[in-house]
């Protein structure tokens, strides 16, 4: 088998069934297989899987694994050389396998990772100033609103991620309309919802980490691929369309807890110390003023007091997940230099 192509079901099936028919109908010059995990798994939902595509690895993982923890069910299930992720609640476009593929293979056996272009299903346009805020709004990097609308623009939901010196990592080129320039920041990794792994390198840095469930799993990765001195590349041809946060809010308590706690976490593992601290004291400075501004905190008191007895955890296992990786300092600091100097 050349391509296995893993998708991460939750309790949406029709959703999960659109991604997969969108797999089923590409041409390829390849073999590929698709793999199913359906996370939180009933006997019916997966006999009705396995009913309705039959040609589908379907993986029932009794448990809600997360993200994280299906792309490892997804990955140890799958026969291919090369990984593809794709989200359930994104389609892709015609020729998104074969676009993608050809970009990994033109990068040769450094390129461990290619991006794929990720377009927000729908048109959007932009919201006048002064009008009052919504919560379904999706904000650009320039303030700009952006609303749903039936007459509007296809706007970008990202190609590839962008770490910068914070440890935040984000989608490059978030709500850029499609038809304008790319932006400049360097990409420095791939997301999970769209992106083609080659599986050697995937296996070489130990793969996934389900102890991350959701968010920062791929930029996790990714890192870890560029401390080993891989690269990660981008196919700005091989498109996908994202419903956007079907699976979970775009700004849920979840979300907002998930993304601070994993970021340390990450930060933690792959970081070198002068990075990593900068990062703890600036997150420690966020819980101050969480704890003194309770109505502009981006977390509530018990999810600052969750995270706070989850840190040694976290800790310890950044500390394991270290030693086994044997990375110097040097190596780490070189990574970061390559990090957007604007940022």
């Amino acid at each position: 088998m050349d391509v296995s192509v893993v998708i991460i079901d939750w309790h949406q099936p029709e959703l999960t069934r659109r991604a997969v028919e969108s797999v089923l109908s590409q041409r390829v010059d390849a073999s590929v297989e698709v793999v199913l995990v359906v996370n939180e798994a009933d006997d019916a939902t997966v006999a009705a899987y396995r009913a309705d595509l039959p040609d589908v690895v379907v993986v029932p993982e009794p448990t809600n694994s997360g993200f994280a923890g299906g792309v490892v069910r997804g990955i140890a299930a799958a026969s291919g050389e090369v990984v593809v992720l794709l989200n359930n609640d994104a389609v892709a476009d015609h020729g998104f396998l074969d676009r993608g593929l050809a970009v990994l293979a033109a990068g040769g056996p450094r390129v461990a990772a290619v991006a794929a272009t990720v377009v927000l299903e729908g048109r959007f346009a932009p919201v006048p100033a002064g009008d009052p805020r919504s919560a379904d709004d999706l904000v650009a990097p320039d303030g700009r609103r952006w609303r749903r609308a039936e007459v509007g623009q296809t706007l970008v939901n990202g190609t590839g991620v962008v770490l910068d010196r914070s440890g935040n990592g984000r989608d490059r080129d978030w709500l850029r309309p499609l038809d304008d320039g790319p932006e400049a920041a360097p990409l420095f990794g791939f997301s999970g919802g769209a992106a083609f792994l080659r599986r050697e390198p995937l296996d070489a840095v130990g793969g996934f980490d389900p102890s991350l469930f959701m968010y920062y799993e791929d930029l996790d990765v990714a890192w870890r691929l560029r401390l080993a001195g891989y690269e990660v590349r981008h196919a700005p041809d091989a498109v996908v369309v994202h419903r956007h946060a079907a699976s979970s809010g775009s700004d849920s308590p979840l979300v907002r807890s998930q993304s601070m706690r994993n970021r340390l976490a990450v930060v933690l593992r792959n970081a070198s110390a002068g990075f990593a601290l900068r990062v703890v004291v600036r997150t420690a400075g966020r819980l101050v003023r969480d704890l003194l501004r309770p109505s502009s905190a981006q977390l509530t008191p018990a999810a600052w007091w969750r995270l706070c007895r989850e840190a040694p955890a976290v800790l310890r296992h950044a500390r394991r997940a270290r030693r086994g990786d044997g990375v110097g300092a040097a190596v780490r600091r070189r990574v970061e230099a390559s990090l957007d100097p604007n940022s």
